[in-house]
């Protein structure tokens, strides 16, 4: 008799910019809560150690992820990475998903070319900083108009990295219950607004670009970014 594989249960894992609901585009632009018209330009980074929870249990469904808005281009041929992601789970419930923002200390200073080409922090990743033997973890880069009008003359690029500014064991509340063959999805986004003047309040006309270790003001710069980023993920309903 052949053999009778059995369909484990997936989930399908995404992350997206947002202004006011809605997933933001490159190059597509919106006007923000403080009337700057802005045009997303770049937006990456890193999600390391991905795992379901459960009362009693977790599950580890990812050691390292590349999230990347940029579309995928079936006429490239060099690895590309993308803003969703499947991955196969255990049949259970789950009420807490876990994850770091950027790449743990014993990664961080690894040579990328030790990596496969489709490994996401391989050079093809385009995240290493060759300069200072890390890596980059969040590229946001756009193109704003701080009068609200159409000449895109203002550069937005905040590069962060170090291991110091790593942020592991971030956590948010979900419910998703899997059984044998299921397929299920999560959707993650940060509000541009929330990235930028609801926590700590970053003035994008004077404070809009830290490559991070330039200075302590831009590496001050990069951590409120960093630690706003953090907190402005939802989970979107």
């Amino acid at each position: 008799m052949p053999e009778i594989k059995v369909a484990e249960p997936s989930l399908s894992l995404s992350f997206q910019l947002s202004h006011e609901g809605q997933d933001v585009a490159l190059n597509e632009s919106f006007i923000d809560e403080e009337g700057n018209n802005v045009k997303l330009v770049a937006f990456k980074f890193y999600m390391a150690d991905i795992k379901l929870k459960a009362v009693d249990s977790e599950e580890l469904i990812s050691s390292m992820e590349l999230f990347d808005a940029k579309p995928f281009d079936a006429s490239i041929s060099t690895p590309q990475w993308r803003d969703v992601y499947e991955f196969d789970v255990p049949e259970g419930v789950f009420n807490r998903l876990e994850f770091g923002i950027g790449v743990p200390a014993d990664l961080n200073g690894v040579d990328p070319s030790t990596y496969s080409n489709n490994d996401p922090l391989s050079t093809y990743s385009n995240m290493y900083w060759s300069w200072a033997s890390m890596y980059r973890f969040i590229i946001l880069e756009a193109k704003i108009d701080t009068t609200g009008g159409e000449n895109f003359d203002h550069d937005v690029i905040f590069h962060t990295g170090l291991d110091d500014l790593y942020r592991s064991g971030v956590e948010r509340d979900i419910d998703l219950s899997f059984s044998i063959g299921e397929e299920q999805s999560l959707s993650l986004t940060v509000d541009w607004d929330n990235l930028f003047y609801h926590y700590d309040y970053i003035n994008l006309k004077g404070e809009s670009s830290t490559h991070t270790t330039d200075s302590q003001t831009e590496f001050e710069l990069a951590e409120r970014f960093t630690d706003n980023f953090v907190k402005a993920i939802r989970v979107k309903p």
